[in-house]
């Protein structure tokens, strides 16, 4: 990739997400305190894939982009039965890059859509347990401080602008993320005219649990929410929306799983391994300014 296209995929437009005007001077504090805590920190950067062909440039140098900000990073992916050349791109990418660990498997297990059927966490909650297993190994040659789990098929990206600030905070086990989806929605005016606007939904409904309750919520009501860039991390049960940045201590031992209510809702894998920490004591936080962009950008998508 030329240093030209790199620099295109990796961008994220910060700029369309400024911090509250209130709270934008208590913002770029911390981003610069979270930059000195970044450069002395090594992490492991993980996540799962199948057939990303079509954002497989943008995730790369996202990845390589994010991996810059911290003292030392090991990158590790586990992609599998991708059909697409998903495969063979990952390793003509990454081929010769010490700092990847890159993880293959053809299992013919099927490609989940979008469901809150118990199945589907389950089989996911699998995989990202092997990934734990593989950063344990990691960690006998690479001290490992943080883990950041990230979805690499993410239309827009995510901001690196809010894995710092994440990082100028202090006393917390998790730090997870803020994710935008912009659907279009149809409006009808007064005279009868329609027109579209876009909507900006808050993503990762499935995984969201308000602090002090494990009820699953309505997705549509939890679409809803919506959180600003500059707004102070609050404490929850369960989140993820995409990224999430873990204490390596406070995670490494805990389990994902999945597991079925007696209504019949689901607790996905995120909850089912947040709720394994919680009950060792630790926090876990929705920060607002750790944007995710479900949607694509200008930066998306770039030949």
């Amino acid at each position: 990739m030329t240093s030209d296209k790199y620099y295109l995929h990796s961008r994220f437009p910060e700029d369309l997400f400024p911090p509250l005007v209130e709270s934008r001077k208590e913002y770029y504090r911390l981003l610069l305190k979270g930059v000195s805590r970044c450069v002395n920190h090594n992490v492991v950067i993980t996540g799962l894939c199948r057939n990303i062909i079509d954002v497989l440039p943008q995730t790369a140098a996202r990845l390589r982009k994010t991996a810059e900000l911290f003292k030392e990073a090991k990158i590790l992916i586990y992609e599998n039965d991708s059909d697409d050349g998903t495969s063979e791109a990952l390793r003509e990418e990454f081929e010769g890059d010490n700092n990847i660990i890159l993880k293959q498997d053809i299992t013919g297990h099927k490609m989940y859509g979008k469901t809150r059927e118990l199945e589907r966490p389950m089989y996911l909650g699998k995989l990202r347990q092997m990934c734990n297993g593989w950063i344990r190994d990691i960690n006998k040659f690479f001290p490992v401080d943080y883990i950041i789990v990230i979805d690499l098929d993410l239309d827009g990206g995510w901001s690196y602008d809010g894995i710092l600030n994440s990082f100028g905070y202090d006393h917390w086990s998790a730090m997870t993320a803020n994710g935008f989806e912009y659907k279009e929605k149809k409006i009808e005016s007064e005279r009868g005219v329609d027109y579209l606007e876009y909507e900006r939904l808050f993503f990762d409904t499935f995984a969201y649990k308000k602090y002090g309750s494990w009820e699953v919520l309505d997705s549509q009501e939890t679409n809803r929410l919506r959180f600003e860039r500059g707004e102070e991390p609050f404490r929850v049960y369960s989140n993820f929306n995409g990224v999430g940045i873990y204490k390596y201590e406070n995670m490494i031992d805990c389990t994902f799983g999945a597991h079925q209510n007696p209504d019949g809702t689901v607790i996905n894998e995120w909850s089912f391994i947040h709720n394994q920490m919680i009950k060792n004591g630790c926090d876990i936080y929705l920060n607002p300014s750790l944007i995710t962009l479900y949607s694509p950008t200008e930066y998306s998508n770039l030949g």
